[in-house]
């Protein structure tokens, strides 16, 4: 199930990305895209995950320089979020492989499977809220806000841990 994913994943972050320069009028930028994302699979299915976190950098790097080109903020969106998916899944899929039992390997992928989903749901979340609330803070304000949310996630992140 982890290995499909991992290749829904890339497709579906490089297709997102694609689809947007595609539309912004930059067809040859979406066609590396398109070639980054063929490479991430090949690699991927010739289990050289090392190079898994150095796609997954430059997947960001493409989405971010999508923004630059105009590409809409929602699809950039996606290909990060699928880009952490797949760098993710691919990082899980090698420690699944050293598990002997099928029992617990489906254990462990349906937990992984739910913290991904509450982090990637949290994650929409904050972008939405954030592109539809406007509010006007000072610069004490922030860094407050900025200290709890660090110490929010550092939280969450220390729980997460402490049940797997």
């Amino acid at each position: 199930m982890t290995r499909y994913l991992i290749y829904t994943s890339i497709i579906a972050g490089a297709g997102a990305l694609a689809f947007g320069l595609v539309a912004a009028m930059h067809v040859s930028s979406a066609v590396t895209v398109l070639l980054a994302g063929l490479v991430w699979i090949v690699l991927f299915a010739r289990r050289l995950f090392r190079y898994s976190g150095l796609l997954f950098a430059v997947f960001n790097v493409i989405s971010l320089a999508c923004l630059w080109a105009g590409v809409s903020p929602v699809l950039t969106l996606a290909g990060v979020i699928f880009s952490l998916l797949a760098w993710d899944l691919t990082r899980f899929f090698q420690r699944l492989q050293m598990t002997n039992s099928t029992q617990d390997a489906g254990k462990a992928e349906r937990a992984h499977f739910m913290r991904l989903a509450l982090v990637v749901g949290l994650s929409l979340l904050g972008y939405f809220a954030a592109a539809r609330i406007h509010v006007t803070l000072t610069f004490g304000s922030a860094a407050v806000l900025a200290l709890l949310g660090v110490w929010g996630i550092s939280a969450l992140v220390y729980r997460l841990r402490s049940h797997e």
